[in-house]
């Protein structure tokens, strides 16, 4: 192995080093604050910051805002954009088939960052459907499509906080990790909501695949960069 190559192993782990430590002590202190201190040390240090963060998620972003468009347009009434699935027509389907078959049809296998999308997307479409148990377009209305997008943004940040934790959260044990993972997931959530909100209430009814990429994308971005200035604070 050459030099190189013994650089690239070490500054792989020095990237998540800073971050890890504070999650190993939040795992075992349980404080938000030192949550908090993981979450700003993750955008700062492993991701680059907002805009690296941001970047790291584009594909999924683009993805998740083609569906999320056609979910807006069946609740609303209106056809698929071109060649897109029409959603309207899962209607009365389970709610479980219908939210594969969007899956499967906007997120196929193969597709660079599937993985993260689907998981996000899925979490949206649960979200925002609630308890029901037959899926009906009609009620994919404004406020739905609204709480399904923030769920996105938030699952989709989420997702990326908890594959690059490594083993911080182990030590506690199942149950207490699991407690500790739920609890960053709901702060995630907390700032996604504080600063998504006010921005998908601006841009309104939203049924075009590519406008909704981006109003995902500047929510993820100004999400971490609010919890970039955690640390500071």
């Amino acid at each position: 192995m050459d030099d190189d190559d013994d650089a690239g192993e070490i500054a792989e782990p020095q990237r998540y080093r800073g971050f890890r430590i504070a999650l190993s002590r939040f795992a075992n202190s349980g404080e938000i604050s030192d949550a908090r201190t993981a979450l700003s040390r993750w955008v700062n240090k492993s991701m680059g910051g907002g805009a690296a963060g941001t970047r790291r998620v584009e594909r999924a972003a683009r993805t998740g805002g083609a569906a999320l468009a056609g979910v807006a347009r069946a609740g609303a009434g209106q056809p698929p954009e071109g060649g897109a699935l029409d959603i309207r027509t899962l209607a009365g389907q389970p709610v479980e088939a219908a939210i594969g078959a969007i899956l499967d049809a906007f997120m196929p296998p193969g597709i660079l960052d599937e993985v993260a999308a689907r998981l996000a997307m899925e979490e949206a479409l649960a979200q925002a459907l609630g308890t029901a148990d037959i899926f009906d377009p009609a009620a994919l209305d404004a406020n739905a499509v609204q709480v399904a997008t923030l769920a996105f943004v938030a699952e989709l940040v989420f997702v990326q906080v908890a594959g690059d934790a490594g083993r911080s959260l182990a030590s506690v044990g199942p149950v207490a990790a699991a407690k500790r993972e739920a609890e960053i997931r709901s702060l995630v959530r907390e700032v996604v909501s504080l600063v998504g909100a006010p921005i998908l209430a601006a841009a309104g009814a939203v049924l075009n695949g590519q406008r909704m990429s981006t109003l995902i994308s500047r929510s993820v971005r100004e999400a971490l960069e609010e919890i970039a200035r955690w640390e500071d604070r």
